[in-house]
């Protein structure tokens, strides 16, 4: 089932988060995107594939054997298996079957909206994973998610902190298979498991730079999202750069 809901404030979409489906609902996860008509697809399968004359397969194979055999002088230590090669291939930028999310929902607002000069919609889609072994209308936050590793789950990865900006990101990632016979990938939301939940937020333009300043006050911004002096001078530079508005609590006859 897809629903969406447009938010105009953060207030707004706190409340949205809030009051979704959490007792049925083990975890929600979030992902921002800048562009509205953005879908929900891996970065392997945007890539245009009429020049290559290759299958998904190849591609694949090519990226990850060229990053696995270029990388070495660069790695602390080196990834143990598959899924471990894929989580850090994804996390420096290459095309992977992975798709990013965060269980922080604010983060996830903070991406939808960091390109706030351009014209285009934003959205936040969040996905609900079904909750397998409580739906008690009160319980422990480990009691719904004791089972988020189990089968329901297990196109779910909650990487490693191999860096700080997985750390402050509370990055984690869905998988995806690679379609069968060379057919184009379906955007998850569009070919569910029938107890996936998704929700869309939508973001008009004109509200984002507002809406960025309001997560600004509660401490999300790049110095938070991206810890490091890239992080810390891009923060800087959004400070002597950025209007904002100005609430107070004073009557104007005071």
């Amino acid at each position: 089932m897809n629903t969406e809901q447009e938010i105009k404030s953060l207030a707004e979409y706190i409340d949205l988060v809030k009051n979704q489906e959490h007792q049925h609902v083990s975890q929600w996860l979030f992902r921002g995107h800048g562009n509205d008509s953005y879908t929900l697809t891996p970065s392997l399968f945007r890539i245009d594939r009429k020049e290559s004359w290759a299958n998904w397969d190849r591609i694949e194979d090519y990226i990850m054997n060229q990053f696995r055999t270029e990388s070495t002088p660069f790695l602390k230590s080196e990834p143990k298996d598959e899924i471990e090669w894929l989580t850090m291939a994804q996390h420096y930028g290459l095309p992977t079957r992975l798709l990013d999310w965060s269980t922080n929902p604010l983060v996830s607002l903070y991406f939808a909206l960091e390109n706030y000069k351009s014209d285009k919609d934003s959205s936040v889609w969040m996905y609900g994973l079904s909750s397998t072994n409580n739906c008690w209308g009160e319980s422990t936050w480990i009691a719904k998610k004791i089972n988020l590793s189990g089968n329901i789950c297990e196109n779910i990865i909650f990487p490693k902190h191999i860096d700080s900006r997985i750390t402050n990101q509370s990055g984690c990632f869905t998988i995806h298979e690679i379609p069968e016979r060379d057919k184009e990938f379906v955007p998850i939301n569009e070919n569910p498991r029938i107890f996936d939940r998704f929700f869309k937020v939508i973001i008009k333009a004109e509200n984002k730079l507002d809406i960025l300043n309001e997560l600004y006050y509660l401490g999300i911004h790049k110095g938070f999202i991206y810890p490091g002096l890239e992080g810390l001078t891009s923060k800087i530079k959004y400070e002597i750069e950025t209007t904002h508005k100005r609430a107070t609590t004073l009557r104007s006859d005071e």
